[in-house]
C-alpha cells in the first residue's frame, strides 16, 4: 500500500506562512528559498501560486491589508453606538501581532508595491477612524479627522519607535491616551 501524495499548500497558507515569517524574521524571511524550507515544500510549489517573488508580496501585503484591517472594520460594523465601536476597534487592534506590522512597514520600504499597500491601508484606517469620531457626535468634521490622524498616528509610532517598553507597557500608554480622548481604554 502506498502513502497518499503530499498535500498541496494551498494559497491562504503560504500567505499565513509569510505573515509569521515577517513577525519571526522580518523581510529577511520572505525569500523563496526560506519560504519553502519554512513550509516545507519545493519551490515548484511556491510557483504554483506564485510566478515571482514579487507577485507573492503583492498578494502578502493584500492578506495582511485584509486580516489586519478590513476584517476588522467590518467585525466593528456590526452595530451599535459608535463610541462602543471604537472601543471594540481599540481592543481588536491591540490584540493584533504588532511584529507583523512592524515588518510590513520595514517591507514597504523595501518594495514599492508593499508601500502602495500600506499607505492605501494607512488612508483606510484614518478615514475609518474619522467616521466612526464624526459618528460619536461629539467632534465637527475638521475635527474627527484631525483626532483620527492623531489617533492612528500614536497607535502607529507606538509600535515603530523603540521606547524600550514592554508590550504591556506600550498598552498602558496607548490606554492613557484612550482616557485622554475621553473613551474608557479597552481591554
Amino acid at each position: 500500500m502506498t502513502g497518499l501524495p503530499p498535500r498541496r499548500f494551498r494559497l491562504g497558507e503560504w500567505l499565513a506562512l509569510g505573515l509569521t515569517a515577517l513577525a519571526e524574521q522580518g523581510p529577511s524571511g520572505l525569500t523563496i528559498e526560506a519560504l519553502c524550507r519554512r513550509a516545507g515544500k519545493t519551490k515548484g510549489s511556491f510557483y504554483a501560486h506564485f510566478p515571482a517573488i514579487e507577485a507573492y508580496l503583492a498578494a502578502l501585503a493584500g492578506h495582511w491589508r485584509e486580516t489586519h484591517t478590513l476584517r476588522l472594520m467590518q467585525e466593528v460594523d456590526t452595530g451599535g453606538p459608535a463610541q462602543e465601536r471604537l472601543i471594540a476597534l481599540d481592543r481588536m487592534a491591540l490584540a493584533l501581532d504588532v511584529r507583523i506590522e512592524q515588518g510590513m512597514r520595514r517591507l514597504a520600504q523595501l518594495d514599492p508595491g508593499v508601500a502602495v499597500t500600506c499607505a492605501e491601508v494607512d488612508r483606510e484606517r484614518i478615514a475609518y477612524l474619522e467616521t466612526l469620531h464624526g459618528e460619536s457626535g461629539r467632534l465637527a468634521p475638521e475635527e474627527a479627522l484631525a483626532l483620527a490622524r492623531i489617533e492612528y498616528a500614536a497607535y502607529i509610532g507606538f509600535q515603530q519607535l523603540d521606547l524600550g517598553l514592554s508590550p504591556q507597557e506600550l498598552h498602558d500608554c496607548y490606554g492613557i491616551l484612550m482616557r485622554l480622548l475621553h473613551r474608557p481604554a479597552s481591554g
